[in-house]
């Protein structure tokens, strides 16, 4: 039976383990800005003006998960 000791040097083993894979794991690159929306073409400059701008690639945040969520089904 393992002791407290045992039990909490497993859980730093598995945590580690969790943290270099995720690591290792290759950061996603965002398209250019190209001062329109990446998700349905509308002018980021008004929606700038508008204060809903996201990073200058989408108009809106429901747009930025729109385009976030097809980008995931889609895959690497």
């Amino acid at each position: 039976m393992a002791d407290l000791y045992d039990q909490a040097t497993e859980r730093e083993e598995h945590d580690r383990e969790l943290a270099i894979a995720a690591a290792r794991r290759p950061v996603p690159t965002l398209p250019d800005a190209t001062g329109g929306c990446l998700n349905c073409g509308d002018d980021i400059a008004e929606a700038d003006a508008a204060g809903e701008a996201i990073a200058d690639r989408w108009c809106c945040i429901e747009c930025q998960e729109d385009w976030t969520a097809r980008r995931a089904r889609k895959g690497p």
